[in-house]
This record gives C-alpha cells, structure tokens and sequence, in this order.
C-alpha cells in the first residue's frame, strides 16, 4: 500500500507543474501544455509554413510578462533558426 501513495503522490506532482516540452533527435513531445496559449504543435505548423523543417527545442517563457514559445528550428536548407512566437496567439513574433 505504501507504494501505491507514492506513486499517486509522484503523479500529482508531475500534473501540477508547467509546460514541458521534451525532444529527442527525430522525436519531439508535448508532456503538458500550460492554460491560455495555443497547443506548441499549432505554432510549429506555422513555422513549417514559413520555413519547411523540424523543432530540435522549444520552450515556453515570458517576454515583458506576456507567454511567448522559444524554438530552435533547423530548416530543409540545414540552417537553425531561432524563432519567438506569442503563445496566446500563435503569431511569429521573431525569426533569427
């Protein structure tokens, strides 16, 4: 019984925190995805519309208090890219 406590415990844990984004060479996954911004996969589409490639990272953070995703983005022609995204509105805020 006492390990069944644990594994509830270690399970609510991992539920209450934020966004996690997790990528492995050819494979990325969204573990959880945080209230009030648009699904991480609808913003790489968008970047795939502008510049065809894969996400090798992407986060979410805060830029002047508002959530934006960071992506490292590696395009078809082999260079990365940062890009900066609003994650309220999906929109392309910047593509370095």
């Amino acid at each position: 019984m006492p390990l069944l406590v644990v594994v509830v415990l270690v399970l609510g844990l991992a539920t209450a925190s934020g966004p996690v984004w997790s990528a492995s060479p050819g494979r990325a996954t969204v573990v959880a995805q945080a209230e009030g911004v648009q699904p991480l996969g609808s913003v790489l589409r968008r970047i795939a519309e502008r510049v065809p490639g894969r996400a090798l990272d992407a986060q979410q953070t805060e830029r002047n208090g508002r959530p934006i995703y960071r992506v490292k983005w590696l395009g078809e022609d082999g260079k990365v890219r940062d890009v900066i995204a609003d994650a309220r509105t999906g929109q392309i805020l910047e593509m370095r």
